[in-house]
Parts: C-alpha cells; sequence; structure tokens
C-alpha cells in the first residue's frame, strides 16, 4: 500500500510539473512570441498565414485624405487580387503583397501586415482561432500621411530622371509626399517579377530612404550650424575667393571654376563658394564639425516605418579630408530623407521631428480608430537662434540676386532653400535642393536630388518650387 501511494504521488508529481511547464510555455509565447508566431515571414507558421490571407479581405491603404490607393478585390473564383490604384507614383513606399505567391511583403504592405489582416488589439487565443477558422473577415485600413495629389505631382516632375523627392512637415514629422523614380508597377508583378527584381535600375529601391549619395553644398548647413555654434567667432570673417584654394598641395576647385571675389559669410552662402567654406572648416576643426554632424543623425539609420539605409559619415582624417567634408564632398554619404530631416532643423527652431508614414489604423466595420501616430521628437541639433541666423541665409539664397537658388523663387511665399551640386565619380554631379516655406511659419520642407542633373539650382530646385507652391496652394 505504502509503494502505491508513493506511485500516486509520483505520478501527481509528474503531471503537476507537466501542468505547469505547458501553463508556463503557453505564457510565454503569449507575451514574448506572439508577434513571430502570427506574422514571421520566415516561420513554419507562416503556412497557417498564409490560408489565413486567402481567407481575410485584406484591407485597404488610404492617402491622408482617404483617397483608396491600394485595395483587395474579389475574383470570380473566389480569390483575392491586390490591386494598386496608383501603382508607378507610391510602388517604393506602399510595396507589395506576394505572400501567397511564397514572394513575401514590402513597403507598408510589410509594415503593417498585422493591420492589414485584422490582427491588431485582440487577445492571443483570438488570433491563433482566426489563424484556423477565419471566413469572410476584413482587414483594417491604413491611412497614410501621404497626400496623393503632392505625391503624384512629385512624380510627374521627376518621371525620366533618376533620384528621389522628399516632401516633409516640419511641425510633425509627416512624410506628405516620398517618390523614387525610375519606378514600376506593382499590378505587374505576377508576370515580371523578375525582370522588376532584376532591373538594372534598380527600380524596387527606396532611393528616398536607402540611396546614399555625396551632399554636395546642402551640407553647408550643417558646417554653418557648427560655425555658428562651436566657433561663432568664424561668422564675421571675409575671404578673397580665387576659384580654388590648395590644401596641404591638393587643388579644389569651386564648381566652374568661378572666382567670387572678396566675401563675407552671407555672400558664401548664397553663392555656394567652396573656398570660402574650406577656410571655415579648416578654421573650424574636424572635431566640431564631425560632432555637429552626428548632432543632425549623419552617423545614424533615419527610424521609419520602411526600410533606411544608414547614412556614412567617417572619422574626419587630415587637412584635405576636413577640407572636402565641409563642403559636403569626400567620403560621407547620406539620404535624400536625411537632408530633409536637416532642413527641418532650420525650419522647425532647431527641432528635428521623428518622421512617420501611417496617420492612423481604422477597423472599417465599426470606424474606430485603432492605432494612431503621435508627433515626437527625434533630435535637436540646433538653438533657435542659430536656426534662424541659417534660416535668413537660405532665404537669401533664393531672394538675393546673385542667390544659386533663385529658380525657387514664389510670388507671395517667401522660400528659404540651399542648392547643392555633388560631385560623382561615376559621371556627372548630382543635383540637390532644399527648401521650406513659407519661411515666416514653415509648413514644408521638400528635399529633392537629380542623379547626374548637374546643378541644383537649375535642375532640382524648379521641382521643389512647384511642389510647394502646390502643397501651399499657390
Amino acid at each position: 500500500m505504502s509503494n502505491l501511494k508513493r506511485n500516486i504521488k509520483i505520478l501527481f508529481g509528474v503531471f503537476a510539473v507537466l501542468f505547469f511547464s505547458l501553463i508556463g510555455y503557453l505564457t510565454y509565447f503569449q507575451l514574448y512570441e506572439r508577434d513571430k508566431l502570427i506574422t514571421s515571414s520566415y516561420s513554419v507558421y507562416n503556412r497557417r498565414l498564409i490560408e489565413q490571407e486567402k481567407k481575410i479581405l485584406r484591407g485597404s491603404i488610404l492617402d491622408r485624405n482617404g483617397i483608396v490607393l491600394a485595395k483587395s478585390v474579389m475574383e470570380a473564383d473566389g480569390t483575392q487580387k491586390r490591386v494598386y490604384l496608383d501603382g508607378p507614383a507610391f510602388a517604393q513606399v506602399i510595396g507589395y503583397s506576394r505572400r501567397i505567391y511564397q514572394q513575401g511583403n514590402a513597403g507598408i504592405e510589410k509594415t503593417y501586415d498585422r493591420e492589414l489582416l485584422g490582427m491588431v488589439g485582440n487577445d492571443p487565443m483570438v488570433l491563433l482561432r482566426k489563424l484556423i477558422l477565419a471566413k469572410g473577415q476584413i482587414g483594417d485600413n491604413v491611412y497614410l500621411t501621404i497626400d496623393k495629389t503632392l505625391q503624384d505631382l512629385a512624380y510627374r516632375e521627376m518621371e525620366g530622371r533618376k533620384g528621389a523627392v522628399v516632401a516633409i512637415n516640419p511641425k510633425t514629422g509627416e512624410i506628405l509626399a516620398m517618390v523614387s523614380t525610375p519606378s514600376y508597377d506593382p499590378n505587374t508583378l505576377g508576370e515580371n517579377w523578375e525582370k522588376i527584381m532584376r532591373s538594372p535600375e534598380h527600380v524596387v529601391l527606396n532611393r528616398a530612404t536607402q540611396g546614399l549619395y555625396p551632399p554636395g553644398s546642402v551640407f553647408k548647413i550643417i558646417t554653418t550650424a557648427a560655425v555658428l555654434t562651436h566657433k561663432p567667432e568664424l561668422y564675421s570673417q571675409t575671404f578673397d575667393c580665387k576659384g580654388y584654394v590648395v590644401v596641404d598641395g591638393n587643388k579644389i576647385s569651386d564648381f566652374g571654376g568661378i572666382a567670387h571675389g572678396k566675401e563675407d559669410f552671407q555672400r558664401a552662402f548664397y553663392v555656394s563658394c567652396n573656398s570660402f567654406f574650406i577656410q571655415v572648416g579648416l578654421d573650424l576643426g574636424s572635431e566640431n564639425l564631425q560632432k555637429m554632424a552626428y548632432a543632425f543623425g549623419l552617423n545614424q539609420r533615419i527610424p521609419l516605418e520602411t526600410d533606411t539605409a544608414r547614412n556614412y559619415f567617417p572619422a574626419i582624417e587630415g587637412r584635405v579630408a576636413l577640407a572636402e567634408t565641409s563642403i559636403g564632398q569626400g567620403k560621407m554619404l547620406v539620404t535624400p530623407l536625411t537632408m530633409a530631416l536637416a532642413t527641418s532643423a532650420v525650419a522647425n527652431e532647431g527641432v528635428i521631428m521623428k518622421p512617420y508614414l501611417m496617420r492612423y489604423v481604422v477597423d472599417p466595420i465599426s470606424g474606430t480608430v485603432i492605432e494612431k501616430s503621435a508627433p515626437t521628437q527625434y533630435l535637436a541639433p540646433i538653438t533657435k537662434d542659430v536656426a534662424d541666423t541659417i534660416k535668413q541665409l537660405m532665404m537669401g539664397v533664393v531672394n538675393n540676386p546673385e542667390g544659386t537658388g533663385r529658380a525657387a523663387q514664389i510670388s507671395g511665399i517667401t522660400v528659404a532653400g540651399k542648392t547643392g551640386t555633388a560631385e560623382n565619380p561615376h559621371g556627372e554631379p548630382h543635383a540637390w535642393f532644399v527648401a521650406f516655406a513659407p519661411a515666416e511659419d514653415p509648413q514644408v520642407v521638400v528635399s529633392v536630388i537629380v542623379e547626374n542633373g548637374s546643378e541644383g539650382g537649375r535642375v532640382a530646385a524648379p521641382i521643389a518650387r512647384d511642389i510647394i507652391k502646390a502643397y501651399l496652394g499657390k
């Protein structure tokens, strides 16, 4: 009898351990592995998610004004088809949803996959039941911060060119437009998958967030910020520009070899004089310049819902490297989004807001807002006084008779901007222009790059001007 009691106790103990192990295992998955269990693109659970996607009518993606950009429709045979109503203009931002064809997701379709499948804000057990039993469900709708009208305009302006456009509300961080060209039509991915994915022009790449370029003279905004912050006495410096400067035996020329003559800081900024800014950079010092570049995030990967490339800003070693870096050349590489945010700091009293693309997520049945983005501060690289001084300089670039950005002028609106012509070892220089308006109360920041476009003031500035005009209703 005693042996029987002992065996019963042992058996009870074994079952108790198994029971509590099961409870612990389920608790662990509920707390820590829920998202991975449900949405992993690589796990064995993905088979169930594919079946779930066949049963759920995937939610729509809309612009900030409620215009549908992507939706799912039911075919006669009961299968689902994803339709992109403004395909090429939004291709790199919205991405694609091809999980049921085992080709994965990209862009907004990937980031907000769970929302679009209606899997947000539910109990894990409910979600698990949905994975197995769901039928006839409708996913949630994702509203973007992007304005379709502005996006379409930016795409038309860039069509036939390589490059990118980013437009941001500097006060909130909302991305109002984000275009990358050349592009592709996501509606034709099924029949053209290999051609599009292997395109020599990298049409799937979002150049706005993943394209890395030397910034050229738009970087002089950051050089100026470093001067005003760390060595303000240099702001009163004058210089006689001969069209070139020699640093440790290396001759560095101004664009076109133009000799600007005697100039102060303001005029040097207006005409974008390399010789002047090289001298200023040498006097400023590599430590001060590098510190300011890092403060602007030029050594970071910008946080965003879609993929972004990490900016590249190596340590400045030697006087030649310092001279080149002072004018936005050398080894540094940045994305167009990065320069839009740097410009936002000037427009927003020294503060950079965190950029975002999702405005809110809505349950289409009840109209309930399930998720909503809120403006949050990202960086604060400069003071309001420094920002105000740079703003005045950028206004001069556009409005001064000698300014390189005169093509961005808009009647009745004060535009502040900076041109850039970035030397490119693989061909013609890249054309840059960054701007914001109205200068008195900035509502929009625009960053434009045209690959191999040569002069930023001639090629990129008119594009930014047209986008600003459209956004401000002019």
